[in-house]
């Protein structure tokens, strides 16, 4: 059968068209049984469970995590977390689509840190409205450490930072000491960033906050040697950054360093602090005030019993003599690095120092002490540096032919028999025995020890030259 539709209602008409129902006769079973004279219950009640129930299942985590904090009254702690998704998104946002930050989960779909998130702020919100500050940042500081194992999350570390500087200043009864752990803890996470002149702000103040208190760690560190000690670390670290385009600067922040490691009693950071003093003046090309830093760090190293440190400080010494034309001075303490470095037993060291005083020897003109130890130096590598080893055997090369040149030119100019026989065959095997090849009792005897230059040997006595043949 064919049911005609009713006309369009028109404007102005106050008629309301339906469909018109089945007749009964055409309904199914089911549809006639749902209206059999009991009223309608819904699928969860049916179930055994309410509506609740059912909506914790259909919603999100994070809707429900909301409720929750909602529901047991803490509205702050619900304002904050929301600010919390809406910064990351906007430090996304801001990133760029082509940035790493997208490639971090969002926070909304980290449940195990949600939970956290929720514990900590309610903590925090409850000891606000208690009026007690210190547990409100005990609660923030907490909720830092624990995001800290998550190298993505800086952002909240650096949140829950600003969060307990701002409850540090509200409590009144440790004297400041809340105040002092907050920029310390603000100055450790930026110095990790590597935002070394932020760093070193917080920290100052640190210090600062610290000086004649007597406050201690948990293990028993006093909160100002602490901060003298991270301190000498920054400023180091600084004024290593700042070296290539500001050596002038880098040397205030290495006088710096070394004034925090005096005070903070640490002789082996403050030896260290002398040492790079030392080594920055003699690269500015002041070698008179670099000598004085070094000759600090190597009296810290002697009382210290530091071997290593004590060779450092006689080889930086000798460079600074040797650039001051000190050059016995030099040579001494060029013979105590290699002494040292021998009995250490770090032939890499040994090697560089054999090297340094041979290349010293060959420019006092004592050829046959730096052939010496140019063949140690050679022979003591233990790298495979095949540049450097080059380099030391041509370097035992030019030293063994000024070494020769003397008694090669007396050779020359003599040219008795003897000799000239002697001439050739140590060109055959070019050994050393042509160095002490000579007849006893003549000038040549002389000439081939070494004794005399060859410009001394260009007038030899007639015993010697008057021998030809």
């Amino acid at each position: 059968m064919t049911t005609t539709l009713p006309p369009v209602n028109q404007a102005g008409s106050k008629s309301v068209s339906t469909l018109p129902s089945l007749p009964r006769s055409q309904r199914s079973a089911k549809q006639l049984a749902r209206g059999a004279g009991r009223p309608r219950q819904s699928i969860g009640k049916l179930a055994g469970i309410d509506r609740a129930d059912v909506g914790a299942y259909r919603n999100t985590y994070k809707h429900n995590l909301s409720l929750e904090i909602l529901q047991e009254g803490y509205v702050s702690s619900f304002i904050e977390l929301f600010e919390l998704f809406d910064q990351q998104a906007q430090l996304r946002e801001n990133a760029g689509s082509d940035s790493g930050v997208h490639e971090v989960p969002l926070l909304i779909d980290q449940h195990d840190k949600l939970d956290v998130l929720k514990s900590k702020l309610i903590e925090a919100e409850e000891a606000r409205r208690s009026g007690a500050p210190d547990n409100s940042y005990q609660s923030y500081l907490e909720l830092a450490q624990y995001f800290e194992k998550f190298p993505s999350d800086q952002w909240l570390i650096d949140h829950f930072h600003e969060k307990c500087m701002s409850e540090s200043s509200k409590v009144e009864e440790d004297g400041g000491r809340k105040l002092a752990e907050a920029n310390y803890n603000i100055g450790i996470a930026l110095e990790k960033r590597g935002d070394l002149s932020s760093a070193v702000d917080y920290l100052e103040k640190f210090y600062n906050l610290t000086t004649e208190q007597e406050w201690q760690d948990k293990i028993g560190d006093n909160l100002h040697d602490i901060a003298s000690l991270q301190l000498y670390r920054t400023y180091t670290c600084l004024a290593e950054e700042l070296y290539e385009e500001a050596p002038s600067v880098s040397i205030d922040y290495l006088k710096k360093a070394f004034h925090m490691a005096n005070e903070g009693g640490n002789r082996t950071e403050a030896g260290l602090a002398s040492h790079r003093l030392g080594n920055i003046y003699e690269a500015v090309g002041d070698p008179e005030v670099a000598t004085m830093y070094h000759k600090g760090f190597l009296d810290r190293c002697k009382r210290d019993k530091d071997q290593v440190g004590t060779g450092k400080a006689h080889e930086a010494l000798a460079r600074c003599q040797q650039s001051e034309g000190k050059l016995a001075e030099a040579t001494e303490n060029y013979k105590e690095f290699v002494k040292i470095s021998e009995e250490v037993g770090d032939k890499t060291v040994y090697s560089q120092a054999c090297s340094s005083l041979a290349s010293l020897y060959n420019m006092l003109g004592e050829y046959g002490s730096a052939v010496e130890y140019y063949k140690k130096a050679a022979e003591s590598m233990e790298t495979d540096d095949k540049e450097r080893l080059e380099l030391m055997n041509i370097s035992t090369a030019i030293a063994r032919t000024h070494h020769h040149l003397a008694s090669y030119a007396t050779a020359i100019l003599c040219n008795t028999a003897k000799l000239t026989a002697t001439l050739v065959e140590w060109k055959d095997y070019r050994d050393d025995g042509f160095i002490q090849a000579s007849r006893p009792g003549t000038r040549a005897e002389s000439c081939l020890s070494g004794a005399e230059t060859p410009a001394a040997a260009t007038a030899p006595p007639e015993d010697t030259c008057d021998d030809k043949k």
